[in-house]
């Protein structure tokens, strides 16, 4: 049984009480650590939200004094607040989903994932060292970004890796992490179900231009085009705030989880909640940053890859694109009901998310191998058609450059992006890849700043 939406404070506690557990059990962080670096905000209310931001002092939140416990060996977490209990539990290699009860069992059956044993030589294995002295770059001015990256301990920059031309010239970690750290790494995953689509389109199962997409479809929803999903322009109804020039104080309107955030906070069913909102807007007309439009897009991967087969999709992700590169520390999680809530549950080491860079600027070519074709890699850096109410500029699950939001970068700069500016910055014109993770609460000390700073560092330091 889901959380009800109708109840948003038990549903912002629960959010948070999974973000704890997976924190606990992937990324080896302390309990009151991640809720208060990560998630505090979710288990606040939003007035206190929307004075944090403004006075971009986040003191009011760390007020906030949960009882987190674990159970079952770390397998069930429960954290209470102002009176009121939530739950998240361990459903195996598929990670931690909210419950609103502690014996709720998963419909589906936990399914070990088998990870490559870790090997040496880079790209499928970690580089044994970093040498710089492969590819033509000025180290002092890479060596200023990776120490501006670090210099305010505030901004909770957590790990950086950069490739120049497909090597490691740069790498670090903020102690206590390092190479093996699963980090948090929140709508990143987004750019992960677009590579899944790619797949199915370089396979001849899935084409950009399809429509009538899922059985339930059979009104004027009929009319979206896997490309919309894509672009996040599927037009579907769908509550919500945290995109560009958004409210981020808000999670709740009239009285309901907004839909955005629900589909992490309440433990129902992702796919069928997703599937069945009504159309409020032409398919390919509004572009708008909602997580219904990347969770179905990875149902219809599902759909065309393995016939919809939850059980046997549970491990595809793995042996068609993570272990063919060598990412073997990802983590998709799911909800109850085995969907990947990819649009912001996921975990990865710093190197996997590089991978995936790499991966994207190599046009989906890997070794002998071409994982995903031409046509889509540029699909995906492209700026959609769809009318964003802001700067018109993600392109298929990634933001885009086109309109010079990165001053410091190149137009042809495209990125992987999720909360707490973790980033995956992929610059084709400079053969290079720069990943950033960190914390959530490191965006309140001037982090964006420091990004478009660094990020102009390095590039001066392949053109110097």
């Amino acid at each position: 049984m889901a959380i009800p939406q109708n109840d948003p404070a038990l549903c912002g506690l629960s959010w948070a009480t999974k973000v704890i557990a997976s924190g606990m059990a992937f990324t080896g962080r302390d309990a009151d650590d991640i809720f208060r670096r990560s998630c505090n905000w979710m288990a606040a209310p939003d007035a206190m939200i929307k004075e944090a931001l403004e006075t971009k002092n986040p003191a009011a939140l760390l007020a906030l004094d949960p009882t987190i416990e674990t159970h079952n060996g770390g397998d069930l977490v429960s954290v209470t607040l102002d009176g009121r209990t939530a739950w998240a539990k361990r459903f195996g290699d598929q990670g931690f989903s909210v419950v609103s009860d502690p014996d709720t069992e998963p419909s589906f059956v936990p399914t070990p994932i088998e990870r490559p044993a870790a090997t040496s030589g880079w790209p499928e294995g970690d580089p044994e060292a970093i040498d710089r002295g492969m590819t033509d770059l000025n180290t002092d001015l890479l060596q200023e970004a990776s120490d501006l990256y670090f210099a305010n301990p505030m901004q909770m920059t957590n790990a950086i890796v950069v490739l120049h031309k497909g090597q490691p010239v740069l790498e670090r970690y903020r102690e206590p992490y390092g190479r093996e750290t699963q980090f948090e790494s929140w709508s990143m995953g987004k750019s992960i179900a677009a590579t899944l689509a790619g797949i199915a389109v370089r396979a001849n199962q899935l084409r950009l231009d399809e429509t009538q997409l899922f059985d339930e479809w059979t009104d004027d929803r009929s009319a979206i085009a896997a490309r919309d999903l894509l672009n996040m322009a599927s037009g579907l109804e769908f509550t919500g705030s945290f995109g560009k020039d958004e409210d981020h104080s808000e999670k709740q309107r009239d009285g309901l989880f907004l839909d955005h955030i629900y589909v992490y906070a309440s433990g129902c069913d992702a796919h069928d909640f997703c599937v069945n909102k009504p159309l409020t807007d032409a398919p390919g007309t509004a572009g708008r940053y909602r997580n219904c439009d990347p969770i179905l897009a990875t149902s219809l991967v599902r759909e065309r890859m393995v016939g919809g087969d939850v059980q046997r999709f549970l491990t595809w992700p793995y042996e068609h694109l993570f272990h063919k590169i060598g990412a073997r520390g990802m983590i998709l999680e799911t909800d109850p009901y085995g969907n990947f809530l990819i649009s912001g549950h996921d975990y990865g080491r710093a190197m996997d998310w590089a991978r995936l860079g790499q991966l994207h600027l190599q046009r989906g070519a890997w070794g002998s191998e071409q994982i995903f074709d031409n046509v889509f890699a540029e699909f995906v850096r492209t700026p959609a058609s769809a009318a964003w109410a802001h700067d018109p500029y993600y392109g298929g699950f990634f933001p885009t450059n086109a309109t010079g939001i990165v001053p410091t970068l190149p137009r042809d700069a495209f990125w992987m992006s999720g909360g707490g500016r973790q980033r995956v910055m992929i610059v084709p014109s400079l053969d290079l890849v720069m990943v950033r993770m960190g914390h959530l609460s490191g965006v309140a000390f001037g982090l964006d700043e420091t990004l478009n700073e660094a990020y102009g560092l390095i590039a001066r330091s392949v053109k110097s």
